[in-house]
């Protein structure tokens, strides 16, 4: 069993975590932990100091996604993080980008359900200019009709193209008719109709209502000192303040979805079987084990899900797994895709069998231990990327209950254990908290029933 991170000097002498691994070790630059300060105005900053290069990665995190969306206007958070690169008070149309680029850095962003960010990457000297760039479009966004009517196009021309994927309109259609009207059923990209009716007025309401500092969360990690970062954030986003305007939406709903038994017929060419499991939300969730309990039963060629539906028993031509987590709730799907002929009730057997089983004995020692190994090597090189340290943290900080459940990832992961993964096992795959769901085709291919007939054959 892999040891706890532990303090020891590194061979080239500096400070470090270690991780023992049978007898050999990897070594984990001992970083400070990050700092967490909030302004007066409620934005609050996360400072990860680490000097290990001379660059700073950033990421500016609005709770603003598509469950603060009014039910009429799907797409509005998405359509305002490309108004975002639109034009600001002192910054023109596309400059912002243009501006990062001349500094040798790169930005970029993306709308989530729960979230919407915005981060860059840059040199460590060019910090002050990500938070002057980023304070102006953040509290003084310019909303111009002319340019509003670019974007619009460019958003329907993504939409398009999307949605012009077979299983890409399966998923969403699969979605919508599990998640009981939750605002996780919809894609960021919207809704043409809703996008086609967008006005300038809806999106200048969307901005003040949800772009406000006590909606923020600000991360910085790189070759930076804290206190000239908490200075920066005070200088360029210290007189902000949060407008009074009436939140119209609420607060965004637990995520209730439907749960027993489900048969659809959608436009896709090959049966489906799924064992759909509700998740708790972020907040709430044993992450680690989750994503331990994940990679024993389907990552892999050799997984129990893809040795049982598709090697040893030839039911499935694929079968995987998928999960969707979220701040108010999510999913845990186990699927297979098979050929016509066949029922879905067979496959769905073997995959509840396999489930069970693992409830029942737990984890295989030496695959969990094998596991658990990848994970951590894994989650300790993605420490020493800056980007990746700024999504983490901002997650944590903004979705999950702080950065520290990110930060201190690594050392959760060694207090994994088998009997963790099969408690964890025993309430996530509780009979109550499944949804049995059979997909058929409305049209299938008149040749895949040959090529599943020998399929079958070549199974006996």
């Amino acid at each position: 069993m892999p040891s706890s991170p532990s303090a020891v000097n590194a061979p080239n002498g500096r400070p470090s975590r270690y991780v023992a691994f049978d007898g050999g070790m990897l070594f984990i630059d001992m970083l400070p932990d990050p700092e967490r300060l909030t302004l007066e105005n409620g934005l609050r900053l996360i400072i990860a100091k680490d000097p290990t290069a001379p660059v700073a990665a950033t990421g500016f995190w609005t709770d603003a996604g598509v469950c603060d969306e009014r039910t009429d206007r799907r797409g509005i958070a998405h359509f305002i993080e490309h108004m975002m690169f639109r034009g600001s008070e002192n910054v023109p149309s596309q400059e912002h980008a243009r501006r990062i680029a001349q500094l040798g850095g790169d930005c970029n962003a993306f709308t989530s359900p729960d979230t919407t960010v915005y981060h860059e990457r840059v040199p460590s000297e060019s910090i002050e200019e990500v938070f002057r760039l980023e304070s102006d479009r953040l509290m003084r966004l310019r909303l111009a009709d002319k340019e509003m009517q670019v974007e619009r196009k460019v958003i329907l021309e993504e939409l398009h193209a999307y949605e012009n994927q077979p299983a890409t309109r399966a998923m969403l259609a699969i979605q919508k008719e599990i998640s009981a009207g939750h605002p996780y059923a919809l894609s960021p990209l919207g809704r043409h109709e809703d996008l086609e009716a967008m006005e300038l007025a809806d999106l200048e309401t969307f901005y003040r209502r949800c772009y406000r500092p006590d909606r923020v969360v600000a991360v910085v990690c790189g070759d930076v000192e804290v206190a000239r970062v908490a200075d920066l954030a005070q200088k360029y986003f210290g007189d902000w303040r949060s407008p009074n305007e009436r939140n119209e939406v609420g607060d965004p709903p637990d995520f209730k979805p439907a749960l027993g038994r489900m048969s659809l017929r959608l436009s896709m060419e090959v049966p489906v079987v799924a064992q759909v499991y509700q998740l708790d939300p972020l907040q709430d969730i044993d992450r680690p084990a989750l994503e331990l309990l994940v990679a024993l039963l389907s990552s892999g060629a050799s997984s129990p899900l893809r040795e049982e539906l598709v090697r040893k028993r030839r039911l499935c031509v694929e079968a995987a797994c998928s999960n969707m987590l979220g701040a108010q709730g999510g999913l845990l799907i186990f699927f297979g895709v098979f050929l016509p002929p066949g029922r879905h009730a067979r496959r769905r057997t073997v995959m509840a069998e396999m489930i069970d089983r693992f409830v029942e004995q737990g984890p295989n020692p030496e695959q969990f231990d094998q596991h658990l190994k990848q994970f951590r090597i894994e989650w300790a090189k993605d420490t020493y990327s800056h980007e990746d340290r700024v999504l983490g943290l901002g997650n944590a900080e903004l979705l999950e209950g702080g950065f520290e459940r990110y930060h201190h990832g690594l050392e959760e992961l060694s207090k994994v254990t088998p009997p963790r993964v099969q408690d964890l096992a025993r309430r996530i795959f509780a009979a109550d908290n499944r949804l049995e769901l059979d997909i058929t085709p409305e049209q299938s291919r008149w040749w895949l029933v040959p090529i599943g007939l020998f399929m079958r054959f070549l199974a006996r």
